[in-house]
């Protein structure tokens, strides 16, 4: 059975961009989103993905399963996939994941499974069964700067074709919430962990110096550091998953990151927590609030 490495961070955190690029490395296998863990069954998994309108089934599951089992990401493949997905709805979720990263390390020969899927930083109990089933998994925490992140955000939800003026403004009111809340999720959840299993890196720190952050990843993680290696993690296009999908299974990443998938280095313009809380949208919140994010921003290395 190969190792799991599991990603956490919050979304619009460059997870896909990041995950993609360790997922790169010649000794791991990158999955898309896989969504598994989010419930406990399968049958509790395609109920939830269903009422978010994939009515296959998580789309980068989807494409996984496409890709390992039957040979390629094809409609037919995907449909496919489906009909072995509904055959097996009584399966608990990690018996589908334990199968899926054996498909991959019989297929690509790898020695560890890389998944991310943003949604687990919301959910402590997803986070525990990830630690259940697989008590030896290593866990990267990607961070990216919160008032960037609600920047990018904001214009997610404000382009999101699937939401009414009024549920776009409902989630603009709430936006900076889901920063503290997954990253304390993160942060408690991997303060339990030994600490040989976790490692945090900045996501910022990853566009401006690549190399050095892959070479410290993978020599965390216990694997090759030569420049072939690293210069495969360079690579992110490369992936089976770094381009749209078939039509009943497109994305599986983000849609901007698939959209344009190539690494483009260089240091991104950071935001100001202390202006965003004293003459930004952030002005208005509790004296308690603005200081928990300071205390957090501060903890994760931002200003």
């Amino acid at each position: 059975m190969a190792r799991l490495l599991m990603m956490l961070s919050p979304p619009r955190s460059f997870s896909s961009l990041v995950s993609t690029m360790i997922g790169q490395h010649p000794e791991i296998y990158g999955f898309p989103e896989l969504h598994l863990m989010v419930r406990e069954t399968l049958e509790e998994v395609m109920r939830w993905e269903r009422r978010r309108d994939k009515w296959l089934g998580p789309p980068g599951m989807l494409r996984a399963m496409a890709e390992l089992m039957y040979g390629g990401q094809t409609t037919q493949n995907v449909f496919e996939a489906t009909n072995w997905l509904e055959e097996r709805l009584h399966w608990r979720s990690e018996e589908v994941m334990n199968f899926i990263m054996d498909k991959a390390e019989e297929v690509a020969g790898t020695p560890m499974c890389l998944e991310k899927t943003p949604t687990l930083s919301f959910l402590p109990p997803a986070l525990e069964r990830v630690r259940a089933a697989w008590p030896d998994a290593l866990y990267v925490h990607v961070t990216r700067h919160p008032v960037n992140l609600k920047k990018s955000m904001d214009e997610f939800i404000l382009n999101n074709p699937r939401l009414n003026d009024e549920e776009k403004q409902a989630r603009l009111d709430h936006a900076m919430t889901a920063w503290p809340v997954t990253q304390r999720n993160i942060l408690d959840f991997c303060s339990t962990l030994a600490p040989e299993q976790y490692l945090r890196i900045r996501g910022e720190d990853v566009l401006a110096d690549a190399k050095t952050v892959m070479t410290q990843v993978a020599d965390w993680a216990g694997l090759r550091t030569d420049d072939d290696a690293i210069a495969a993690m360079l690579r992110p296009e490369d992936s089976p998953y770094a381009s749209l999908g078939p039509p009943n299974a497109s994305y599986g990443n983000d849609p901007k990151f698939i959209s344009s998938p190539k690494f483009r280095p260089g240091m991104p313009r950071m935001g100001s927590l202390a202006h965003y809380l004293s003459d930004g949208e952030g002005k208005e919140l509790s004296s308690d609030r603005k200081t928990y994010l300071t205390q957090l921003a501060n903890c994760l290395g931002y200003e």
